[in-house]
């Protein structure tokens, strides 16, 4: 499924890229497509950090993020990196208690906040926040000269950086930087540019479950049992590990399993990270070939699996099945595999093997694969430095076509036929 967001360069005095806004795209269409606020900026959350990646949609620099009054008391932006995300405060928004309490709260994590579209500051509530505002934008097409000075006063009072939004000529740009604007955005610089990418659709069943799991409270719940559900969908696996090597929970350990990579989140946090993914809304799998390659992923995890358990190999199994699983990822995501494991906090071994290269992580998949496409003469070779037998090989290969189509009836049978 493609997925689109809309980015725009927010630029220095200097007109060099000091950011970028990232916008909801629905579309090719560089337009805006009316939608729920809460869902837009989901999507955009979503599609930016989990499925396009900032490598490729910021260069790595700071993306402004508008966010709504549920979202921000939801505490969503804490669950990235301070480094990346910059707040942006809708201008709608109430500037409540609870919102300055959360404010205050990503202003001690180390995040910017931006008031957007400010166009008057006339209400007693706003010097409040202000405190632990760091750049007000305003709107220099909608906003009168009176209320202009005093936003461009306030700011100086409270050390706030300014950024002209909406410029559109030469000489608003000259005449901003003249008042003390510092940061510049606007069609004079650039339109949104729309980018692409290819996301992966993920179970409603496995996703209910989980959600089930999680809601027994922290200290009740079964990792093992979370961990189990999520080695039936890559898709949920894919962004799981994707939200580690984006967010403020990124570890230097690299990830051997999917256990691991729950853990290093934190059951709460996936908690909360699913309820961002539940505003987005599920996604059926949209062709059966989708469908045949997630299920191939599947057999393949868990033939790598019993086959390094049945080698009594000193590596966790849990590093062969998530090797196995991930094995396809670059079909299903429509990208060069090296750039995909390069945006996965993995285990080196692991990004070896699925690059192709030779470990034992390979060579068990590599056995796995000549199993899959009946290569019996590779396979001999292969089961012979494995020091292993075809029954032994065609037992664990019987044993996981069990298992997958089991999953596979429960989870996929309802979609087999649309």
């Amino acid at each position: 499924m493609e997925v689109f967001v809309a980015r725009q360069p927010i630029l220095k005095a200097n007109e060099e890229v000091y950011a970028y806004e990232l916008l909801y795209r629905n579309s090719k269409d560089n337009r805006f497509t009316p939608i729920d606020p809460n869902q837009a900026t989901s999507e955009v959350l979503m599609n930016s950090f989990l499925t396009i990646g900032l490598r490729r949609l910021s260069q790595n620099k700071p993306c402004f993020i508008n966010f709504t009054e549920d979202l921000l008391l939801e505490k969503v932006p804490e669950y990235f990196d301070p480094q990346q995300l910059v707040v942006e405060i809708l201008e709608h928004v109430s500037y409540s208690m609870g919102l300055i309490r959360v404010c205050r709260e990503l202003k001690r994590q180390g995040f910017l906040i931006a008031l957007d579209d400010i166009v008057s500051v006339e209400e007693s509530s706003i010097i409040e926040l202000l405190q632990y505002i760091d750049i007000l934008k305003v709107d220099i097409r909608e906003v009168n000269d009176k209320d202009r000075k005093e936003i461009i006063n306030l700011a100086k009072r409270f050390n706030i950086t300014l950024l002209a939004e909406k410029v559109e000529t030469r000489d608003e740009h000259q005449t901003c930087l003249a008042e003390g604007f510092e940061l510049f955005q606007g069609y004079y610089y650039s339109k949104p540019v729309v980018i692409s990418g290819m996301d992966i659709p993920f179970l409603a069943s496995t996703y209910f479950q989980i959600i089930k799991e999680l809601s027994v409270g922290a200290k009740e719940v079964n990792i093992d049992k979370v961990t189990e559900i999520l080695e039936q969908d890559v898709a949920l696996t894919y962004k799981l590990l994707r939200l580690i090597n984006s967010s403020m929970y990124q570890r230097t350990v690299p990830v051997k399993s999917i256990k691991q990579a729950v853990m290093l989140l934190g059951t709460d946090t996936l908690e909360k990270w699913l309820y961002v993914l539940s505003v987005k809304q599920t996604s059926s799998f949209s062709s059966t070939s989708t469908q045949l390659v997630l299920k191939t992923s599947l057999l393949r995890a868990k033939m790598s699996e019993q086959l390094s358990i049945r080698l009594r190999t000193t590596n966790k199994a849990e590093g062969f099945f998530l090797t196995g699983f991930l094995s396809l990822i670059d079909v299903i995501t429509k990208r060069p595999v090296t750039e995909i494991i390069e945006s996965l906090p993995l285990d080196t071994n692991i990004k070896v093997a699925l690059e192709g290269k030779r470990n034992f992580y390979r060579d068990i998949l590599d056995t796995v694969m000549a199993m899959e496409k009946a290569d019996f003469e590779e396979l001999e070779d292969r089961l012979i430095e494995l020091e292993l037998g075809f029954d032994e090989i065609f037992e664990i290969y019987g044993q996981a076509i069990a298992w997958t189509d089991q999953l596979y009836q429960e989870n996929f049978s309802d979609l087999v036929h649309e």
